[in-house]
């Protein structure tokens, strides 16, 4: 593992490039702690991108460089290479600069001409030049798998993009390979699968949402990994295991640290648990019940014993770790496991168990609430799904 502790990434929503600062971190082993700024906190005019060695450096490419001489993802001892890889990041700078002005127009008819050339001709302009050099780069570079910052960036970029209504990157053979695909699919309710929505959302990652039926789950279920949902797609690699894709959304999100060992182990004490409830007889039988008669006594004992159990073991951990959130003093995918098994008793979905069910346990109605009220959960549950 690269770097030290002393390696922090510091975000906020407005601050241009901390994506692929992260993603730069993460895909190069690089220890690292995310840190998510309040808006009025900014140095030089910008929020911070990165703080390393103490020192904030507010400049998103030189973040970026820096971190590529750390994962080994920048080129130092091969000048020519750095000057190509260079010339395609000051080039997407260059678009991002022309998208940042056309978001900031006011009048909101001089905005959709700008947009529209923003659109239809700057962009595809830009995309033909840098497709054409790095038709011309990989004979220079050697990374084994590890992307280049530059492709880091270019993902990034691409997503970018897409949000401001362009759709024509898939003529543009390497630029398109360049944006990683994530397709989550899940039935059309939180369940499972809404601690690991919530972790790509809150990491920034564009991924495909699918939501099928219950027919539709029949029809798939035979070419499905363990006969079951959740799966996520990772450029065309279905991987099963509700948790294990929210380690890995957590991994590449910032919430599921990569050195800090005990977070990682209470992390992953508390997916043991809520794992353990999902797969009890009681729980599983209660759900798949017909009959209304059996399945309300299923349900009148997962809400008497079953959950309480579970519920007691979670509330008895996280009392005695203290804190604002689940594990210790920051959000961690084990604070949206807890959410998402709070909501679904709060909510009132499943028939035969009382809200009440949850009043007791004050810690983990801590976790719910501080979860609940986050700015990205907030902004994720006001969106149509």
């Amino acid at each position: 593992m690269r770097g030290t502790n002393s390696t922090k990434l510091s975000v906020h929503a407005a601050a241009g490039g901390s994506e692929a600062v992260h993603l730069a971190l993460y895909l190069g082993g690089v220890a690292f702690e995310v840190n998510c700024l309040p808006a009025n906190e900014v140095s030089q005019g910008r929020t911070p991108v990165l703080e390393a060695e103490d020192v904030a450096l507010t400049q998103s490419q030189a973040a970026l460089r820096y971190v590529g001489r750390l994962a080994g993802s920048y080129p130092v001892n091969a000048p020519f290479v750095a000057l190509k890889i260079d010339e395609i990041i000051h080039a997407l700078s260059e678009v991002d600069a022309e998208a940042t002005c056309v978001r900031g127009e006011a009048n909101a008819d001089q905005k959709e001409l700008l947009k529209e050339e923003l659109v239809n001709v700057t962009i595809p302009r830009y995309a033909k030049q840098i497709e054409a050099r790095l038709e011309r780069l990989p004979a220079f570079q050697s990374n084994g798998n590890r992307p280049m910052i530059h492709e880091i960036a270019l993902y990034c970029w691409a997503k970018d993009v897409k949000s401001m209504g362009f759709h024509g990157l898939e003529k543009y053979k390497l630029l398109h390979e360049a944006a990683t695909k994530l397709k989550l699919t899940y039935l059309p309710f939180p369940g499972r699968a809404e601690p690991i929505r919530l972790a790509l959302f809150i990491g920034g990652f564009a991924f495909e949402d699918e939501r099928i039926d219950g027919e539709e789950l029949n029809r798939r279920r035979s070419t499905l990994p363990f006969n079951q949902l959740p799966v996520l797609e990772v450029d065309g690699v279905v991987v099963s295991q509700a948790l294990a894709i929210l380690r890995y959304a957590g991994a590449i999100s910032g919430l599921y640290s990569p050195s800090d060992h005990m977070e990682a182990l209470r992390i992953d004490e508390v997916f043991a648990l809520v794992d353990e409830f999902y797969a009890s007889q009681t729980w599983n039988a209660s759900y798949f019940e017909k009959d209304p008669t059996r399945q309300k006594a299923l349900r009148q004992t997962l809400a008497e014993v079953t959950l309480p159990k579970t519920l007691g073991f979670l509330e008895t951990r996280l009392a005695q770790w203290g804190g604002v959130h689940c594990v210790g003093a920051r959000l961690t995918v084990a604070d949206l496991a807890v959410y998402s098994l709070m909501w679904t008793f709060q909510s009132g979905r499943i028939a035969g168990v009382p809200v009440s069910v949850v009043a007791p346990y004050e810690s983990l109605l801590r976790v719910y609430h501080t979860v609940s009220s986050h700015s990205k959960v907030v902004e994720w549950n006001a969106m149509p799904h």
